[in-house]
């Protein structure tokens, strides 16, 4: 069975949101091209949540800064997978999204990267453990 998904848009400076239900690719990447140098986020969800397995992406940002999170359902409990940069090893800095502070190592700049995790999880439904861990 194929994934059918929503995808939620949203830019502080402007307070808006947007949701669109089974988007295509091309609405998912037009929505990752609009927060990009913005702050904001975006988050693509499995449509119904899976008992088990990964259920949403989501990617917030602010100042240029990229958090990636995976949230997905186990038997027992739910579980966050984000990425970590393993290069940033040994560095304290903390980095402001939207008021909470987060490890710079857990952090990315690169909204290639960003780009690729969305387009990953939308064809598969999950991303790789080597991206997010």
């Amino acid at each position: 069975m194929k994934n059918e998904f929503e995808v939620d848009f949203y830019l502080h400076a402007r307070n808006s949101f947007t949701r669109v239900r089974t988007p295509k690719w091309s609405d998912v990447e037009e929505f990752l091209m609009k927060l990009k140098g913005g702050s904001g986020g975006v988050r693509l969800r499995i449509a119904p949540e899976p008992d088990i397995g990964p259920m949403n992406l989501d990617v917030s940002t602010d100042d240029g800064f990229y958090l990636l999170t995976l949230l997905e359902c186990s038997e027992s409990d739910l579980t966050v997978r984000s990425y970590w940069d393993k290069s940033k090893t040994g560095k304290n800095k903390k980095i402001q999204i939207y008021g909470d502070y987060w490890p710079e190592q857990q952090l990315t700049n690169d909204f290639d990267l960003v780009v690729r995790v969305f387009k990953e999880f939308f064809d598969t439904g999950n991303v790789s453990a080597d991206v997010l861990n």
